[in-house]
């Protein structure tokens, strides 16, 4: 090759370099600008969001139950302190060991989001040892969310986390609503080693506020009853709720085990979860009133009709279905109060599988109440197509379908308030900064059931507790005539039922002819004292809505004064 052409390819390619450095620069600056000029501001600078006070949730008679509080926030300069002044701090400031020390030669860490009046003392006093600069910390205003009952409706209300960003409960649900605008604090990077920090505020106007439907008298009496359920028998775990059926209102909610939102880290996850609402479980007999009900309605059964529970033993295909007692003959009513399994399934073969599960899904069984709490669980109510060999029976009596101790509270409200089905609500009014409220609507409720069926269901109920073979002669009140049901359900574990391993439930509603209250109690792994529905969540309930009931000063039963009984359930319920 000549010299003439080396000289062309060369400045060919220098040509051809030229243009790809120019295509690259071009696309650096114009296509790519944006994100690299983000990048080198990530590099230069760094925002920190402290945040704002939080709206006050208060009970609906104004008791206050979550509330922020000022407090400090801490950012120092490593680079500025020595090694031994930052272990002190750490030390001050409640910091994980390492977090500052770490980081000698930072600019600016943030020490801690949440400093007290004893941090600050601390602090201030390493200042004065002169073991750190005066100018080398930077306290900032910051607000901690307090919870001052403690425990107390913690399911209800959830947490939020020290950064603000996440949160549980209504703290969750209604954190849009209950946040204000934080302070941001803003560090400019000058020079390796150097910064400078800037403090912007946010504004001054009051946060939101809250008012819960929940009677903090009503709670207090609630977790007080479950917590001594759980010592008296031995139980793993328990949960109960208190619903006005006329509203839906959730007067109280708990779950055990529980935790204390003021220092929700210290809890493990399980105590976090809300069971009430999202643990489903198999309900068991609670359930025969709902099958009932489906029969009812669909005009398959009438009062006089009767079918034989083949002496509590009763050989279906390969398998048996069992009674805890020998019954013969029993009518609709009595296999409630007796709470027969094999003559509730007998009944429910009355009716195609297809018009059950319509039925049961009608009263708001395998989908979500509407609560407006976080993490709802539908439960599981398979169609029929899914169901194999016994399915049918067993759903008649509350097995092979999960469902929440809320859908178990609301189908109860539905018998109660005359066929209606209501939307649980734990938030009953807003308040604005400038301290009105403003009452949430309340959602329309549904017809599930004709009133005539919904008044001979509700009088049905009255047998478990009154009736000479009921199942929960210990949920009878002095002055108010109960309607309810027991439900004893072995536990599937590993895909089979654990004979020694049992959740109960009794749900009931009170006064029967002007109902108030629907209380729903479970007590998870009873293990001594009874393991029976009757036994444990029975008398668990008669304390709750007995207490209530006089809390609320609702009027006794004209001339009735019904003990509280004590004899032997006649079935397990």
């Amino acid at each position: 090759m000549s010299a003439r052409a080396r000289e062309r390819v060369v400045l060919g390619a220098l040509v051809l370099a030229g243009l790809v450095l120019a295509a690259r620069l071009g696309q650096l600056q114009v296509r790519e600008h944006e994100t690299w000029l983000a990048r080198a501001r990530s590099l230069a600078e760094e925002r920190v969001e402290i945040p704002g006070p939080r709206g006050t949730i208060v009970d609906r008679r104004g008791r206050v139950l979550a509330v922020s509080v000022p407090d400090r926030v801490l950012d120092v300069e490593p680079a500025r302190i020595s090694r031994e002044g930052l272990a002190a701090l750490e030390r001050a400031a409640g910091c994980r060991p390492g977090h500052l020390v770490r980081h000698a030669r930072a600019a600016w860490r943030l020490a801690t989001r949440h400093c007290d009046g004893r941090c600050v003392e601390r602090v201030e006093r390493l200042v004065e040892r002169g073991l750190v600069p005066r100018d080398a910390i930077h306290w900032a205003r910051g607000f901690a969310r307090r919870y001052p009952h403690g425990a107390l409706a913690a399911h209800v209300l959830g947490f939020v986390t020290l950064d603000g960003r996440n949160a549980e409960g209504v703290e969750q649900r209604y954190g849009d609503f209950l946040r204000s605008r934080g302070t941001t604090l803003r560090r400019l990077r000058v020079c390796r080693h150097q910064s400078i920090l800037e403090e912007r505020e946010g504004s001054t106007r009051p946060p939101s506020a809250l008012m819960l439907t929940l009677d903090l008298r009503v709670q207090e009496v609630l977790e007080s009853a479950l917590d001594e359920a759980i010592r008296r028998h031995g139980a793993r775990g328990a949960r109960g709720i208190v619903l006005d059926p006329r509203t839906g209102d959730v007067l109280a909610l708990a779950a055990r085990p529980a935790f204390d939102p003021n220092r929700f880290w210290k809890f493990p996850a399980r105590a976090h979860r809300n069971a009430v609402i999202e643990h489903p479980y198999e309900p068991g007999s609670v359930m025969k009133p709902m099958t009932a009900s489906v029969l009812l309605a669909a005009g398959a059964v009438r009062a006089a009709d009767t079918v034989d529970c083949e002496g509590g033993r009763w050989r279906v295909g390969r398998r048996f279905l069992h009674d805890h007692h020998p019954w013969g003959r029993l009518n609709l009513r009595q296999v409630i109060e007796v709470s027969s399994n094999i003559g509730i399934a007998k009944f429910a073969r009355r009716v195609d599988p297809a018009t059950l599960w319509k039925g049961l899904r009608r009263l708001g069984f395998g989908q979500r109440t509407g609560i407006d709490l976080p993490a709802e669980n539908p439960g599981n109510l398979a169609p029929p197509s899914a169901w194999r060999g016994t399915d049918r029976d067993a759903v008649a009596f509350g097995h092979r379908l999960t469902a929440t101790t809320l859908q178990v509270a609301r189908a109860y409200a539905a018998i109660a308030n005359g066929g209606l089905l209501v939307t649980p609500r734990v938030a009953r009014a807003l308040g604005d900064p400038d301290g009105g409220w403003h009452p949430r609507a309340i959602a329309p409720p549904r017809r599930v059931l004709d009133p005539v069926v919904a008044r001979r269901l509700a009088r049905w109920l009255t047998g478990p507790v009154e009736g000479e073979h009921g199942t929960a002669p210990r949920a009878a009140l002095a002055g108010w005539r109960v309607a309810g049901k027991t439900g004893t359900a072995e536990k599937l574990v590993a895909g089979r039922y654990d004979h020694g391993k049992n959740i109960v439930t009794f749900a009931g509603f009170a006064p029967l002819d002007r109902p108030r209250v629907v209380v729903v109690i479970t007590v998870d792994e009873p293990t001594r004292n009874g393991r029976t529905a009757g036994a444990v969540a029975a008398p668990v309930f008669a304390r709750v809505t007995g207490e209530v009931l006089r809390l609320l000063r609702i009027p006794a039963d004209p001339g009735r004064l019904v003990a509280t009984g004590e004899r032997a359930p006649g079935g397990r319920g």
